[in-house]
């Protein structure tokens, strides 16, 4: 902390006493070089505070034993280099069970009050949140719709048939052209 307070005095004074073009010369009045320690000044203390805060927060973090998940609490704990993916929830065969009864009970995703009260029911047997519980109900909602919108074909006569195909419809190859030139008829023409 104290090597960044000389350093940047340093800035400071090099920048008090030469101007853009390299000059010696004062760019700052004495009023604003005075101000702008006092900033530094109020920053150093800022960034005392908040280093204070961080290894607060880390302590706690160590004494519960568990990870907050914040992204700031994750960008702190691995040096700021990556930021850890969340773990990905898989319900148990019981919590599956119970999920797709109250889903065909009620078809549809529940309430903000009905989510806690199915999370409430699933953290009995085994770890659940209530955003997992609403992501599923969403989920399972979605999958429905696509099942419905994607009807079973049934194949008939019609699908069977050779699709005929209109010679305006068909493209024809500059080389299968012939060119009426003025001495002959049509009859040289391809259709």
């Amino acid at each position: 902390m104290e090597g960044q307070r000389r350093v940047l005095a340093m800035k400071l004074e090099r920048l008090r006493t030469q101007n853009p073009d390299g000059f010696r010369g004062k760019v700052m009045t004495d009023d604003q070089v005075e101000q702008l320690r006092k900033q530094i000044a109020v920053y150093a203390v800022i960034c005392e505070q908040l280093v204070d805060m961080h290894k607060a927060f880390t302590a706690q973090q160590d004494l519960s034993g568990t990870k907050m998940g914040s992204v700031y609490g994750d960008l702190m704990a691995s040096g700021g280099s990556k930021v850890t993916a969340r773990q990905r929830w898989t319900p148990t065969s019981l919590q599956l069970d119970i999920l797709e009864r109250i889903y065909d009970e009620a078809n549809g995703t529940p309430g903000k009050h009905r989510v806690k009260e199915i999370t409430m029911e699933l953290s009995q047997h085994g770890q659940v949140t209530e955003t997992n519980v609403y992501n599923w109900f969403q989920n399972r909602r979605a999958r429905s719709k696509r099942k419905q919108s994607v009807p079973a074909r049934n194949i008939t006569e019609s699908d069977l048939e050779p699709e005929v195909i209109s010679p305006k419809d068909k493209k024809t190859k500059p080389e299968d052209m012939y060119f009426q030139s003025p001495d002959s008829g049509y009859e040289n023409l391809k259709w």
